[in-house]
């Protein structure tokens, strides 16, 4: 039991070490309890950690091997009759009564937040944080009873009479407009030279160019990303101990994508990650987008840094806004410039030296690559003529140099790195850029202006520029117009934090002013925080960022003749995946059907801070709004359930297994049939990963090879197998090749095979059980084998060389391809649904 002990608390203050290296503050409470809950996230946590902790462990941490391994040999191997000095016991204790008295000499401070408890070590800091966030939770809801004020009803979008007249408002009237956020791009990027070469260098000519905000900070909280989302479409401070998306998805909104909407605008989001993320997929409709799309609507076979790269990603979107109706708004948000920014060697462009620290090899080489890709859609933009009458604004959504790495970024850009400018430097590193380019040559405009900011101005302003009413709940302001002598509260500090023009201020973790740290931005030095113009600035911000809060939390955004302009239905909100659709189609009212995957489940319930009674309110929520049996796997009991389930994530059949379901596919496709349905003029590309020839048994062996199948029978169990099909009114074998060994194969672009030009650069490989049981397909360099057991296909556009299918068949069991389709039912319950 003791050595059990031991091993945990050894690993659980090493744990907090890299936490605290990358966060700057040891591991939430709440975090630990969604570690414990479920097996699987604690999988996914312990994943992202390895991951992340690749890039935060230093050299001197082998001192806890060493320590924990010394203490184990000696209780094991050591002498355990020997008698310890009495010296050795007296030291111990001493150093026990001097912690122990500190403790109790700082109690006060510790329990107001005046001092950082981290620094008493793991228990006591755990301890007193619970206190602190007891006494946070009495205040917010002492802070909403004053806030408690009747509704914004009457207060209604001013007429286009009462809207100013300028120089800058409706400088851009009618002008499309594309507003792209960019993963974690700090302001300091913009004209940054790495041993000679610009790191960003068209988002530089962008901002030298046109329009560049330089003191501009994000604002977010727990839900990062999604966060930076709310500040900027509806001027709105993120919540500070909950996620919007998780638990505000159903209030009502009025922000900029309604108020374009309502003036005639079509408006419509991108993304090339998973549309459920972040409840993404329900959000933007609250939003107020027409439609959100997202890696499910793509080709996601180029990948960068594990994802959807945003080459592919922008050039695919282009396809997409040409079908938009003008004006229109388009909100993109990029990805591949994600933490922890491990872009593989073949996309990178600058020439770094080993004296650039690897850190920020890393993060330099992601961003340059997103420039590389904004450049790419910029030029598509115009070969489209889709950018005469746009504006294109981009906007950082946070920080992406950790805490851990900021010393090495300091001493590359000559900050000065004096102790009492650590949290000051911090703070303005985090600063993003906004930048406004106008594509219409007749109204470009050159300006760089350094007035403080925020993410919570980018809406407002863009609205000003167009002529448009203001986002009128917004707690943020048009910046060409706002005056130099603002506050801007911070929402990723402690309540109380704000930035201006002269001054930052920190606010402590106890909420008291007194305890505040603050700095004069010019001097570069600190000031006491006493009563005074910086005390009320102190009250100010926590008063906007607590009445932000208060608006959402209790749906009072919305006026009644806003509301009857754009309030989406259930309906609208409560989309999802192309295949779940297709499964609530098919299944009955009783039947279960699961919306999102299992992965996604424990993100859903981490960002209900683990309450299955809001997972439930969401999923009431679907419910009503969709009129079908929608739950979660998280509030399902499996064991007491006796209605089919239906679900597209394949990762809950062998859950459902174990607890004696039996499985099937729903509405399977045979695979000649799909092969048949497949454009003319494509080139097909199999390989066979672990056993895909069981069921070529004679019948259908003969039948496929009208396909151009004619080595593959149920006699080369376990071989590996690639085919390369041309179709065209027809199906021809271009090359084919079985082997118990594996298959590996290359062949250029424009290569002749029997008189036909392969659209493509290829590398096709096949491991059959024999050689090791994988798949890859690679066109031009991008994987797009599925790698599950049986045949893997990928579809190649003969004219444009392009990826435009990607599939799998499990010919070890099955004759169908694998439609991403199921249904679980328990042999004694009725199986007669609508299939």
């Amino acid at each position: 039991m003791s050595i059990a002990l031991l091993v945990t608390g050894t690993l659980a203050y090493y744990i907090n070490l890299i936490h605290i290296r990358f966060f700057g503050e040891i591991i939430a409470l709440s975090q630990i309890r969604q570690f414990l809950f479920s097996k699987k996230m604690a999988s996914v946590s312990v994943e992202m950690l390895f991951q992340s902790a690749g890039r935060l462990v230093r050299w001197g941490d082998a001192y806890f091997a060493i320590l924990l391994a010394e203490v184990l040999l000696t209780l094991f191997v050591g002498d355990h009759n020997a008698v310890t000095p009495l010296w050795i016991l007296w030291v111990l204790n001493g150093l026990l009564l001097l912690l122990i008295a500190a403790t109790i000499r700082q109690y006060r401070r510790l329990r107001r937040g005046a001092m950082s408890s981290r620094h008493f070590g793991m228990f006591i800091s755990y301890y007193f944080s619970w206190l602190l966030a007891r006494r946070r939770r009495m205040e917010q809801e002492q802070l909403h009873n004053d806030l408690a004020t009747p509704s914004l009803e009457g207060q209604d979008v001013p007429s286009g009479e009462d809207l100013p007249d300028d120089e800058w408002f409706g400088k851009f009237r009618g002008m499309n407009v594309i507003l792209i956020q960019l993963e974690s791009f700090q302001q300091f990027l913009l004209n940054h030279k790495i041993e000679g070469q610009e790191v960003t260098p068209f988002m530089n000519r962008l901002a030298n160019e046109n329009i560049a905000f330089t003191d501009i900070f994000s604002q977010y909280a727990q839900g990062h990303t999604c966060d930076a989302e709310l500040a900027v479409l509806h001027s709105l401070y993120p919540l500070k101990h909950e996620v919007v998306n998780y638990k505000h998805y159903d209030k009502k909104y009025y922000g900029m994508p309604s108020i374009l909407r309502n003036h005639g605008y079509q408006a419509m989001a991108y993304h090339g990650y998973k549309g459920d993320f972040y409840n993404r997929r329900t959000m933007m409709k609250t939003h107020g987008f027409e439609a959100f799309f997202s890696e499910e609507d793509y080709i996601s076979t180029d990948q960068a840094c594990g994802w959807m790269s945003d080459f592919s990603f922008f050039e695919q979107s282009i396809e997409k806004i040409k079908t938009m109706r003008q004006p229109f708004f388009a909100f993109m948000i990029s990805l591949t410039s994600h933490f922890p920014f491990k872009l593989e060697e073949r996309h990178w462009k600058l020439s770094l030296s080993k004296d650039v620290p690897e850190f920020l090899q890393l993060y330099y080489q992601c961003m340059n690559y997103t420039d590389r890709s904004l450049q790419r859609f910029y030029e598509c933009l115009e070969q489209e003529g889709l950018l005469d009458n746009t504006i294109l604004a981009f906007y950082g959504d946070h920080e992406g140099v950790t805490s851990e790495h900021l010393l090495s970024l300091y001493e590359e850009l000559g900050i000065n790195q004096a102790n009492h400018l650590m949290v000051s430097n911090q703070m303005s590193m985090a600063k993003v850029p906004f930048i406004i380019a106008s594509g219409d040559s007749n109204r470009e405009l050159t300006i760089t202006s350094d007035k403080v900011g925020s993410t919570l101005d980018v809406g407002q302003t863009l609205l000003y520029l167009l002529g448009l009413p203001k986002i009128s709940y917004g707690m943020g302001m048009n910046l060409f117009t706002a005056p130099e002598e603002r506050i801007i509260p911070l929402a990723q500090y402690h309540l109380g934090s704000f930035a201006a023009r002269d001054t930052l201020c920190i606010a402590s973790e106890s909420g008291d002013y007194v305890n505040s740290i603050i700095y004069d931005r010019k001097k570069e030095i600190m000031l006491l925080p006493i009563s005074g113009v910086n005390k009320s600035y102190f009250d100010y911000s926590r008063q906007q960022v607590n009445r932000s809060e208060y608006l959402i939390v209790n749906d009072l955004l919305v006026t009644s003749d806003q509301l009857k302009q754009s309030n989406p239905s259930g309906s609208e909100k409560a989309s999802f995946t192309p295949d779940v659709e297709r499964l609530l189609s098919k299944a009955d009212n009783e039947s279960i059907v699961i919306p999102i995957s299992y992965v996604m489940d424990q993100m859903y319930l981490s960002g209900q801070t683990n309450d299955l009674d809001n997972m439930r309110r969401l999923e009431n929520f679907y419910r009503q709004a969709r009129k079908k049996n929608i739950r979660f796997f998280s509030t399902l009991d499996l064991d007491l359930n006796d209605k089919p389930i239906y679900y597209e994530d394949r990762f809950y059949t062998e859950i459902l297994m174990d607890k004696g379901y039996k499985v099937e596919a729903v509405d399977p496709i045979p695979l000649p049939s799909y092969l048949t349905n497949l454009q003319d003029h494509s080139l097909i590309i199999a390989s066979v990963c672990d056993e895909g020839s069981s069921q070529f048994l004679p019948q259908f062996a003969k039948e496929m090879t009208e396909y151009g199948f004619h080595q593959l029978n149920h006699t080369k169990l376990r071989h590996s197998y690639i085919n390369l099909i041309y179709k065209n009114k027809g199906f021809v074998s271009l090359y084919e090749e079985i082997s118990e060994l594996k298959i590996e194969r290359s062949w250029l672009s424009r290569t002749l095979m029997n008189g036909v030009a392969l659209p493509s650069d290829l590398q096709v490989m096949s491991k059959g059980s024999f050689a090791g049981s994988s798949s890859e397909i690679r066109v031009n360099n991008s994987e797009c084998s599925k790698n599950q057991r049986g045949l893997n296909f990928a579809v190649v556009d003969m004219g444009s060389g392009k990826v435009v299918d990607m599939f799998a068949a499990d010919t070890f069991a099955t004759t169908t391809i694998d439609n991403g389709m199921f249904r679980a039912y328990r042999e004694n319950a009725s199986r007669d649904v609508a299939l």
